[in-house]
């Protein structure tokens, strides 16, 4: 999840709009022809057969884009304005941008998509460039048309093609049609970013005024027409199912209920409101058994600090993911240094809680909204579980309420399983969401992390060896099968340091985790990055050292890393050992 590469050297925008649009005619439409990626050739389609368009320009001056990313706080809907408009020549201010459905044209990551790694401008960035350029281009072609001029003699002004020659101006919505009808060029020329007015600078973010004023709407606030409310109460561990609801009948006469159902580890209330069907499921009594058909069953008896304890006594070294030098004979010494950290695990805590719509349509097709990180991951989850083929699943993904890697496919903490069901039970759209404790209970935490350290100090005042062993599970090996020693959100933080320590080694030590794990906000730096820099403040502590020369000193060889440590410690005022 968190190495990305992509092969930009053969993007290049198509035009689709003589197919027609998504918005209606008379607009200019773009999409990108995406090289077939191997891991994506199985399902590679021609590019824009799904989904008309990433930009649309409309009439009146403005654009319409669909970004390949969610916006979720990050400002990732103002940095695609940026990057377009700046090589279409429109200021970011005049575009709309939302979340494109699920289609192949949004594959812009090594062949999938997903929001998240900080990813979404490193591997879009070109794409968008030649999008906005490619538009631009066809803008002058269809301007050369009506003024009789060759397109040389014409260049362009934010949201204006000029020829100066005349003092000609034509408006780029009025361009807008037969734009449309120009074929998008073979090759385009970009911008020198010494002339770029928007990308590089600050720009007001396009989403703050919705948010700010109220008016930014948000999986939870989905509203369709004929729609019911759901709470849903869950087992009070997995492996756990409900038994007898000894008073349904109660519940299923209160007011607004609709009616009473028994899903896979839950019981769920369908009302005319949501906080009529919270009420009924809190008046219910519901009798928990054991032995329901969970993939991770979560032990009666568990507990983090026994989990905790098996980690620190499973014994290493662990598979190798990287090493250097001769540790084993480094530390073999007298003055060896030990240190064990652990972190809890961690629930996301986002502010908007895990909500979903579901509405089955006459035609037999599933509309769905709801929060996630990856449009095509649960397209095809959700249309397994409906029983339909994904084409026939549209995914509307609205802005996120904070994600921080919980919207994700996670298969036992997402909510549009039981939204499916339940709109499939009653007939109606239904919108399920999940309260804050259910949300805790069914989310997939951080792992609960242990890494070992062992050190030792040469006489020049450096570490001269250094061993960690970190033990445990990543989630991407939980959710993708990576295997020990190539899992990197396992040892991400311990691995690949710059600091040069001659003789060092990273092992991880796999033991599954009895819980679901998930992603966190940078996965194992949020905790591994921690762990790593106290022990060196230990190891400098041990040797009489200033932790930060002797970090300037293992920076020597690293210039772009030695300028940052200097430069944070000049901004807070210098560095002055002790406590803060």
């Amino acid at each position: 999840m968190r190495h990305i590469h992509m092969d930009t050297a053969t993007i290049r925008p198509i035009n689709v709009s003589r197919r027609g649009f998504l918005a209606g005619a008379g607009a200019l439409v773009l999409s990108v022809n995406l090289p077939i990626h191997a891991r994506a050739q199985a399902t590679a389609v021609v590019p824009g057969t799904r989904v008309p368009a990433f930009l649309e320009l409309r009439a009146d001056g403005t654009a319409l884009f669909r970004s390949p990313f969610v916006e979720g706080g990050q400002g990732i809907y103002t940095a695609m304005a940026q990057i377009v408009g700046e090589e279409l020549d429109l200021s970011p201010d005049l575009f709309t941008v939302e979340a494109a459905p699920p289609g192949p044209d949004y594959l812009l990551i090594g062949g999938g998509r997903f929001t998240g790694g900080s990813a979404s401008v490193r591997t879009s960035y070109d794409a968008m460039r030649r999008i906005g350029a490619s538009a631009r281009a066809m803008l002058i072609a269809a301007a050369a048309s009506e003024l009789g001029v060759p397109e040389g003699a014409l260049t362009t002004e934010p949201g204006e093609v000029i020829h100066a020659a005349s003092g000609r101006r034509l408006g780029y919505g009025a361009l807008s049609a037969a734009a449309a009808e120009m074929p998008v060029p073979e090759d385009v020329s970009l911008r020198d970013p010494a002339t770029f007015r928007w990308v590089r600078s600050p720009a007001p973010r396009l989403d703050v005024r919705a948010k700010s004023t109220g008016e930014a709407k948000y999986a939870i606030d989905t509203v369709v027409d004929g729609m019911l409310l759901a709470s849903v109460r869950h087992a009070p561990r997995l492996g756990m199912e409900p038994g007898a609801i000894t008073n349904r009948a109660e519940i299923e006469a209160m007011r607004g209920v609709h009616s009473v159902h028994v899903l896979p580890g839950a019981v769920a209330v369908v009302a005319d409101r949501f906080w009529q069907a919270r009420r009924a499921l809190d008046a219910a009594q519901i009798e928990w058994t054991e032995g329901g058909a969970a993939e991770w069953p979560m032990a009666a008896d568990f507990s983090s600090q026994a989990f905790a304890a098996r980690l620190e006594a499973t014994p290493g070294p662990g598979v190798e993911v990287e090493a250097a030098g001769d540790t084993s004979a480094a530390l073999a010494g007298d003055g060896v240094l030990t240190a064990t950290y652990s972190a809890p695990f961690l629930v996301h805590g986002q502010l908007e809680p895990p909500s979903a719509t579901a509405r089955f349509n006459a035609d037999g097709t599933l509309d769905l909204w709801l929060p996630n990180q990856a449009p095509e991951m649960f397209q095809a989850a959700a249309a397994e579980h409906a029983g339909i083929p994904p084409d026939q699943v549209r995914i509307h993904s609205p802005m996120l309420g904070g994600f921080f890697g919980r919207h994700f496919l996670y298969r036992t903490a997402n909510p549009f399983p039981q939204a499916i069901a339940l709109a499939q039970a009653v007939g109606q759209p239904v919108k399920l969401i999940w309260t804050r404790e259910e949300d805790f209970l069914r989310d997939a935490t951080r792992p609960l992390g242990l890494a070992r350290f062992r050190g030792a100090m040469g006489a020049d005042g450096l570490p001269s060896a250094l061993e960690i062993e970190v033990v445990g599970e990543g989630p991407s090996g939980r959710w993708y099968g990576a295997p020990a020693g190539q899992d990197s959100s396992a040892h991400e933080g311990l691995s690949a340091k710059p600091y040069a320590i001659a003789n060092r080694r990273v092992g991880h030590v796999l033991v599954p985790n009895p819980a679901v794990i998930g992603y966190w906000r940078s996965v194992g730096h949020s905790m591994h990055d921690c762990f790593y820099e106290c022990f060196l403040d230990e190891m400098a502590a041990s040797a009489g050292q200033d932790p930060y020369e002797m970090r300037r000193r293992l920076l020597a060889q690293s210039p772009r890393h030695l300028t940052l440590i200097e430069a944070v410690a000049d901004l807070a005022g210098g560095w002055k050992a002790g406590p803060y």
